[in-house]
């Protein structure tokens, strides 16, 4: 099983910091650099909603002697030409190198510039590079839009071979959607990984990161609290490094 990072740099998605461990101070915000050193981890999988926080996290991460494995999650829809995205799900597009970088930002910049932040299959396919790695995400994946929201997501992923990811969070779906899954990812025999996104430290931090989420979502006319969130995605403390480390 690998750990999915995310960083404050995702605005709205996670409290974990990339501030250089010798600077973390008892009672801020959890460092996800201070996690590696404390853990001893030769790499970080750090998977991200922009590109904004890349140059920060690739300096510390050398700067520590840390290999850094970049990922961007991105919007994909059936056609990027609409005006109207339509029915979108979830891609992650991991850098295996240098040139992956240069390829992944080739990709964000046109998505940005040119379609509102989204992709579809034309578009991954023609920038394509054999430097990127194209995985699936277990929340908010075609698989699960399709199958759980009612949407008609048709992505083509002919042009590389995906990687489906799978977790396990205590949520009442992750069953379902992992047999879907499963299923789907052996009829495309396509390889499956372990994987668990990892949005804060400890599960004593469950409030504050959910606190922080219902104040980064507020919406005009919509009132949120603990007790009454309206997250998706919220029904379970275990999106942290705690739990990684007693389940792996």
């Amino acid at each position: 099983m690998i750990p999915l990072f995310k960083s404050t740099y995702s605005i709205g998605k996670s409290i974990l910091t990339l501030e250089e461990p010798s600077k973390v101070k008892d009672g801020e915000a959890d460092s996800i650099l201070k996690i590696a050193e404390e853990e001893s981890l030769e790499q970080i999988f750090l998977l991200e909603d922009s590109m904004i926080g890349f140059l920060d996290a690739h300096t510390k991460c050398q700067a520590s002697d840390i290999q850094l494995i970049f990922g961007l999650r991105m919007n994909c829809c059936n056609d990027v030409s609409q005006e109207q995205k339509g029915d979108s799900h979830k891609i992650a597009i991991f850098a295996k190198n240098d040139q992956g970088v240069k390829a992944l930002t080739k990709i964000y910049s046109l998505a940005h510039k040119l379609h509102q932040g989204f992709v579809d299959s034309e578009l991954l396919k023609n920038n394509w590079s054999d430097d990127l790695k194209l995985c699936i995400p277990f929340y908010d994946s075609f698989i699960y839009v399709n199958n759980f929201l009612g949407k008609m997501c048709l992505p083509n992923f002919k042009f590389t071979q995906p990687t489906f990811f799978v977790e396990s969070n205590g949520l009442p779906f992750d069953q379902f959607v992992q047999a879907k899954v499963e299923k789907y990812a052996a009829e495309m025999n396509a390889p499956i990984q372990k994987a668990k996104s990892i949005y804060y430290k400890n599960k004593e931090d469950f409030d504050a990161w959910q606190t922080y989420k219902c104040l980064c979502n507020r919406s005009f006319g919509k009132e949120r609290s603990l007790s009454n969130p309206n997250l998706e995605h919220c029904g379970s403390n275990t999106f942290c490094w705690e739990a990684f480390k007693n389940e792996r």
